[in-house]
């Protein structure tokens, strides 16, 4: 997957950077609340390997949260984190019930 950061364009591989995926997160998480609350909190988060594999549902309903939760500074629509946060409700999608049987155009029937 790649994506404009800025002026450069990287690729964005979660898997196997795991721990570094989480931390920008979370560091995006913290920023937006030091920003909320004049606070200046940083520290670390580690990365739960044992954690729940999550539904395509729940994965997009963690991601939306982990977005509202962490956009009160001005730099986070452009920042890596929101990239990472769109990438995962993008690719929850195709995951959902009946993704893969709608129509992928819709013409003058919908078929139900």
């Amino acid at each position: 997957m790649g994506v404009s950061y800025g002026a450069t364009v990287m690729r964005l591989n979660a898997f196997g950077n795991e721990q570094a995926v989480a931390q920008i997160l979370f560091e995006e998480n913290v920023k937006s609340v030091n920003h909320r609350y004049g606070e200046s909190e940083t520290t670390q988060i580690d990365y739960d390997r044992g954690a729940p594999i999550l539904t395509a549902i729940q994965a997009i309903k963690a991601a939306q949260c982990l977005r509202y939760q962490s956009c009160e500074h001005p730099e986070f629509e452009n920042s890596l984190a929101s990239k990472f946060i769109e990438a995962i409700i993008s690719n929850a999608i195709p995951d959902l019930d009946g993704y893969n049987t709608a129509q992928w155009a819709i013409y003058d029937k919908v078929a139900s």
